[in-house]
């Protein structure tokens, strides 16, 4: 959705904001993105869980830990075309935003690996 976005209004900043589970399902975008020359911000809230479905998969939870996941998305976005920026702390943010919206600008996508805490991570009560 967002590349099409970015190609309906080329001159704003267009940012893609999705959590490590579901880029895991959809991020392949940002290799799009990269090859078609649309340059895009994709933030991944990366928490290393996947919150939704909390009561669901129980054996698939328990014997394969389907819940947990982990990965560099800043190096993965890299090896897709884009650069990859690693945010571990929320004082980075700013700053990396900026840089972000610099080389987008400047035609290069761009995808934020924005560390957050496993425990902020809470799936809404119509998926329990």
């Amino acid at each position: 959705l967002m590349i099409g976005a970015k190609m309906a209004m080329p001159d704003r900043m267009c940012v893609n904001l999705m959590g490590d589970g579901a880029f895991g399902m959809s991020g392949l975008d940002i290799e799009t993105s990269a090859r078609a020359e649309i340059p895009i911000t994709t933030i991944v809230l990366n928490n290393g869980i996947m919150a939704t479905y909390p009561g669901g998969f129980p054996t698939a939870r328990k014997e394969f830990g389907v819940s947990y996941m982990q990965g560099n998305y800043a190096q993965l976005g890299q090896a897709l075309g884009a650069e990859g920026i690693e945010v571990k702390q929320a004082a980075e943010m700013g700053p990396a935003l900026m840089k972000a919206k610099r080389l987008n600008e400047e035609g290069t996508t761009v995808l934020l690996d924005v560390h957050t805490r496993a425990e902020d991570s809470r799936a809404p009560d119509r998926f329990a």
